[in-house]
């Protein structure tokens, strides 16, 4: 039987059966998968013969992206069944939070199993506006009740709350690859099944929101391995239980993250629009701390997008109302955001607009006041440092050099995939002046972290 779904996808998208064979190998070649398909097995998909699970996945990736808008593999009208954990349904929203404790025990089981596919799956750009509108229009609604389950208590969640702080302190320290698989067996084995318990509405509350950020720092350190797909996820499904929890608080931090790396991959539209969202979702909940990070999130991707002026007006705001924080209004989570912090931003925005006399004076302030045990905020902000150095008029190599040296020297055995971007792009800036004693010895460094990666 002919996929009416399928041609009626194609069409939306303009894509001949050569054009969209064409795309599904690019799109699979820029997630390191390979795709061996023709025009001839896209007229074989149209006619009904149905495509390989992970091929069905990746051909609703690539039309959600062409037509602005999520597709499954079943809107698409394939017979799909999960397979190795890459389930777009995990990019869903959920009404009923059974859906979301499934896609999480799911997306936990494969992640704790290394599932590559799952480890490879890009981001889709387009997952990210139903979640953003479907939280900000979300209403309060009442904790689960389950009275025959495990009873949970205070105690319990203290317990979650604290080794959250423990994981995100080595997260900080040695990037999100350190302990990560342990984290995600935590979350999979000692937190998921208490939400099936039973506990009190206040309790409730905060497990979902304790659960929440656990979500949230197993999509942040996905992302900072570059596991974009499986940080997605995570930070989805995390955002639903921070509406159960009725944590509006944490789900606008969530937001912030997805912003992050929205920014981070070039969505600088999707990471304005997903800041935004953190600010208007939280209004009247949210902390001058907590406020002047989501401010500093739209400001990156202002910064990102090279829109200067908006760039500088969102900074200001963000920097006045950081000024006028009272820190004992702020949520546990947000200690790490102190000056060093808001400078480091400043300083990230002006690199990205090249800018290097502003990025220069943020920056000094940002290595001055960063606290030591912060490994990864002081190798990129150094890095930040050196590649400011080049952008200069008259480009300080043996600054930028010295700066860069010093970075890697920090970094030590960092694990993030975020870090090794920072120091290609820098190795692409002191390309030019390779001719010079000091810019051979960086570039030198910088093979030497990246050769593994080769």
């Amino acid at each position: 039987m002919p996929n009416e779904l399928l041609a009626q996808a194609l069409g939306r998208a303009g894509w001949s059966n050569k054009g969209c064979a064409a795309r599904l190998r690019a799109f699979g070649e820029a997630k390191g998968v390979a795709v061996r398909c023709t025009h001839v097995d896209v007229r074989r998909w149209l006619d009904g013969v149905q495509p390989r699970p992970q091929t069905a996945v990746l051909i609703a990736e690539a039309l959600s992206d062409a037509v602005g808008a999520l597709l499954t593999p079943s809107a698409l009208g394939f017979d799909y069944q999960s397979h190795g954990g890459l389930s777009i349904d995990a990019l869903r929203y959920a009404d009923a939070l059974p859906d979301t404790y499934r896609s999480l025990t799911s997306t936990a089981e494969h992640d704790i199993a290394g599932s590559i596919e799952l480890q490879k799956a890009a981001a889709v750009s387009t997952a990210w506006t139903g979640p953003l509108m479907a939280w900000l229009l979300s209403r309060p609604e009442p904790v689960p009740t389950n009275s025959t389950g495990l009873r949970v208590g205070t105690a319990e969640v203290a317990a979650i709350c604290s080794t959250i702080k423990l994981f995100m302190n080595l997260d900080f320290q040695f990037g999100g690859g350190h302990a990560r698989t342990a984290l995600a067996q935590y979350f999979r084995h000692d937190v998921l099944p208490l939400l099936d318990g039973g506990y009190s509405e206040e309790v409730g509350r905060k497990l979902f929101s304790a659960a929440a950020e656990v979500a949230q720092l197993l999509g942040w350190t996905a992302y900072d391995l570059g596991q974009h797909g499986l940080a997605q996820r995570y930070l989805i499904q995390g955002l639903r239980l921070a509406q159960a929890g009725g944590d509006r608080v944490m789900g606008g931090r969530l937001l912030s993250n997805m912003s992050h790396q929205a920014n981070y991959l070039g969505q600088y539209q999707e990471a304005a629009q997903l800041a935004r969202a953190a600010q208007e979702g939280t209004r009247g909940a949210a902390s001058g701390t907590v406020s002047a990070m989501f401010l500093a999130m739209e400001a990156r991707a202002r910064a990102g997008a090279g829109d200067g002026r908006s760039c500088a007006s969102v900074l200001r705001e963000a920097e006045n109302v950081f000024n006028r924080r009272a820190v004992c209004d702020d949520p546990p989570w947000i200690y790490y955001f102190d000056e060093a912090e808001m400078a480091g931003e400043a300083a990230h925005c002006f690199r990205d607009l090249r800018s290097p006399g502003l990025a220069l004076e943020f920056v000094t302030q940002a290595i001055e006041l960063t606290d030591p045990a912060y490994v990864r905020t002081h190798a990129f902000i150094r890095l930040v440092n050196a590649a400011s150095c080049l952008h200069i008029a008259r480009p300080d190599v043996g600054k930028a050099a010295e700066v860069a040296l010093e970075a890697i020297q920090l970094a030590g055995a960092l694990k993030s995939e975020r870090y090794l971007r920072y120091v290609r792009d820098l190795r692409s800036d002191f390309t030019p002046h390779a001719g010079s004693a000091e810019a051979k010895r960086a570039l030198d460094a910088f093979d030497a972290v990246l050769a593994p990666q080769r």
